[in-house]
C-alpha cells in the first residue's frame, strides 16, 4: 500500500507546483512590466518593491484562477490609477472609472462630498444633490470602507488615494446595491440608486443639431476609438458649414479611443500644420538612460471649418477625449469649456499575461501641452462648476458674441 501512494503523492506534489508556478510566472511578469515600463511612478506614494513583497505571500495560497485574478486586482489599485485596467473582473470587483461613475466625489477636510453630478444620467431622477456629505455606503460609514481598502504599501495615503477610492465606491461593486446615507444642511437622508445607467442609450456614434438658430451642436457618444468617426465627422462639420459658431459636446468620452479618430476631429479646424502633444517614453530612459521624447503634430484636413469653436469638456472626458480638447486649446479659433476633466494618465498600452490570458491596460507614455503642462493638470480655458452648468454656460457666451 504504501507504494502504492508514492505515485499518487508525486503526481499531487506536481500538480500543486505546477499551478504554483503558473500563477508565480505571471505574477513576476506583471510585476516586473509594471517595474518597466509604468510611466508615472514619480507621481505615486505606492511602494513598488513593497507591492512585490507583500502579495507574492498571497501566492501560496491560491488555488483558483479567480484568486490570482483578485491578487492582480489588487495590486493595481495599490497604484490607485483609473487609467490602468484588466479585462477580467470578478463579481465584487469595483466598478471602472470613471466609465461606471455618475458623480464625482472629493475630499475635503477627511468629509467626502459630491461635487459633480453626471447629468444625462438616471442619477438625476434620485434625491441626490451636488454638495450633499457622503456618510455610509450600504449601511457602513464611508471613512471605514475606504480605509479597510486603502493600499497596503503606502504608510500615509493623501487626499488623491482616498479620491481614488472614494469614487471606486460611489460607483460601487458589481455585485452591490448602492444604497447612500447622506448630510445635507445638517439633514441625514437616505437615497438607494441603481447602477450607473444614461438617461438615453444611444447606438449613434455622433449626434448633431443646430441651437441657437444658427449654431451647430455635435455630440460624441463615447466613440472616439471607432474609426468610422472618422468619415463620419467631416461630413457632419461640413454639413454644418453655414453656422455662425459650433459646439463639440466631449462630455461622454469615458471610454477614450485612438489617435486616428482624434486627428480626424482636430484636422477639420486647422489651416496649416501644428503641434499637436509631447510624448515621453520613460520606460526608455528607465532602461537605457536615453530620454525619448517627441512633438506630435496635427495636420489639416480639406474644407476646415473656419468659424468660433467651443468644446465642452466634464469629469467624464477622459483620454484621447482629454487629448482632443487640449489640442484645440491650441487653436485660436477655439475655446475648451467645462470642469476638470477625468485625468487619465497617460497614453497606454495593453499586454497580455502569458500563462492566465489576463490582459493589462496600463500607460507606458507620459503625455503633455506643446507648453510642457502634463495633460492630467490641463484645465478649461473657461471653468464651470459642473457638468450641467457646462452647456448653459457655453449658450451664454455664444449669445454674448452675437
Amino acid at each position: 500500500m504504501k507504494k502504492a501512494l508514492v505515485p499518487s503523492l508525486f503526481m499531487v506534489g506536481t500538480f500543486m507546483a505546477i499551478s504554483q508556478n503558473k500563477y508565480q510566472k505571471d505574477f513576476d511578469y506583471f510585476w516586473e512590466l509594471m517595474e518597466d515600463q509604468y510611466a508615472y511612478f514619480d507621481q505615486k506614494q505606492t511602494q513598488w518593491n513593497k507591492v512585490k513583497e507583500l502579495y507574492n505571500s498571497r501566492l501560496q495560497t491560491i488555488k483558483k484562477d479567480w484568486e490570482f485574478t483578485f491578487t492582480i486586482e489588487l495590486m493595481k489599485h495599490e497604484l490607485y490609477d483609473p487609467h490602468l485596467s484588466l479585462n477580467r473582473n470578478l463579481d465584487f470587483s469595483f466598478r471602472l472609472i470613471p466609465n461606471d461613475s455618475d458623480a464625482y466625489i472629493k475630499v475635503d477636510n477627511e468629509k467626502y462630498y459630491i461635487s459633480d453630478i453626471r447629468d444625462s444620467y438616471r442619477i438625476t431622477e434620485y434625491n441626490l444633490q451636488i454638495g450633499d456629505q457622503l456618510v455610509k455606503v450600504n449601511g457602513k460609514n464611508i471613512q471605514e470602507i475606504i480605509h479597510s481598502n486603502l493600499p497596503t504599501s503606502i504608510e500615509n495615503p493623501d487626499e488623491e488615494v482616498r479620491e481614488y477610492f472614494a469614487n471606486l465606491i460611489f460607483a460601487g461593486r458589481h455585485n452591490e446595491p448602492r444604497k447612500f446615507d447622506i448630510l445635507r444642511n445638517k439633514q441625514s437622508i437616505e437615497v438607494q440608486v441603481p447602477r450607473a445607467t444614461p438617461i438615453k442609450e444611444s447606438s449613434l456614434l455622433l449626434e448633431s443639431d443646430i441651437v441657437l438658430g444658427d449654431v451647430g451642436y455635435i455630440k460624441i457618444n463615447n466613440s472616439l476609438g471607432n474609426n468610422e468617426l472618422i468619415n463620419m465627422f467631416p461630413k457632419v462639420v461640413d454639413d454644418l458649414k453655414n453656422t455662425r459658431a459650433l459646439i463639440i459636446d466631449l462630455r461622454e468620452t469615458h471610454g477614450g479611443g485612438n489617435t486616428d479618430v482624434a486627428k480626424a476631429i482636430m484636422g477639420q479646424f486647422i489651416t496649416q500644420e501644428i503641434p499637436y502633444q509631447i510624448h515621453e517614453r520613460v520606460g526608455v530612459e528607465r532602461a537605457l538612460g536615453i530620454k525619448r521624447k517627441y512633438i506630435e503634430i496635427l495636420s489639416p484636413l480639406k474644407n476646415p471649418y473656419s468659424k468660433p469653436v467651443y468644446v465642452l469638456v466634464s469629469r467624464w472626458t477622459g483620454s484621447v477625449g482629454e487629448a482632443i480638447a487640449q489640442g484645440f486649446s491650441n487653436m485660436d479659433k477655439a475655446t475648451v469649456i467645462g470642469t476638470s476633466m477625468a485625468r487619465l494618465l497617460g497614453a497606454i498600452k495593453c499586454v497580455t499575461l502569458p500563462d492566465s490570458g489576463l490582459n493589462v491596460c496600463f500607460p507606458f507614455e507620459k503625455l503633455y501641452n506643446i507648453d510642457g503642462t502634463p495633460r492630467e493638470d490641463f484645465q478649461p480655458d473657461i471653468q464651470t462648476r459642473n457638468y450641467k452648468q457646462t452647456f448653459q454656460k457655453t449658450l451664454e457666451l455664444i449669445r454674448e458674441k452675437k
